[in-house]
């Protein structure tokens, strides 16, 4: 019962920090690791393939995951009621926040 308790704010607070994370793995480049399709390369972390074309898309989404499930094991081990303080809304204000700032990041791509 107590575990169940806890989703809730691991959920709300997983959510907020993949979101926020995810903008900045992809404005920096913060892939965890990279895959080259044409050669079946794996490497680790943003290094190019040794030939055609290089996808971080998997490692943007592993080091997202990663910093969120951190964030949101360390709320729920929090003390007390302060991680059941957490807004609910923050669940879905972060990640549409994100969505609109990477759309933001992105225009420069349709803009040419």
């Amino acid at each position: 019962m107590r575990t169940r308790g806890r989703f809730p704010v691991f959920a709300v607070s997983f959510a907020a920090v993949y979101a926020a994370v995810y903008y900045f793995a992809l404005d920096n480049n913060w892939a965890l690791f990279s895959y080259g399709p044409a050669v079946g390369e794996w490497t680790l972390f943003n290094h190019a393939a040794s030939a055609g074309p290089t996808m971080y898309w998997y490692g943007w989404i592993a080091t997202s995951a990663i910093a969120g499930a951190g964030a949101g094991l360390i709320v729920c081990l929090l003390p007390g009621n302060l991680g059941g303080r957490l807004w609910s809304g923050l669940a879905w204000l972060v990640p549409v926040c994100s969505i609109a700032a990477i759309a933001h990041l992105l225009s420069g791509y349709f803009k040419r």
